[in-house]
């Protein structure tokens, strides 16, 4: 389900740090054993893996032009 934008950023700064914690105990190793269609959860990591980068640089650009 899609945040509201009023919430967005917090909303997904949580998820963030929700799966980052599953990653770092090792919750999530064992879905790249998963074959086609079971993978989902290995290609949304994949995916997550790509968009956080694209993430990471439109937070950047959106602090260095309104931020303090």
């Amino acid at each position: 389900m899609p945040n509201m934008t009023y919430c967005a950023a917090e909303n997904t700064r949580n998820a963030i740090t929700q799966l980052l914690d599953l990653i770092e105990a090792g919750e999530k190793n064992d879905v790249f054993n998963e074959q086609t269609p079971h993978n989902y959860e290995a290609v949304a990591i994949e995916d997550l893996s790509y968009l956080a980068k694209e993430l990471s640089n439109a937070c950047t650009d959106l602090i260095d032009k309104y931020g303090n």
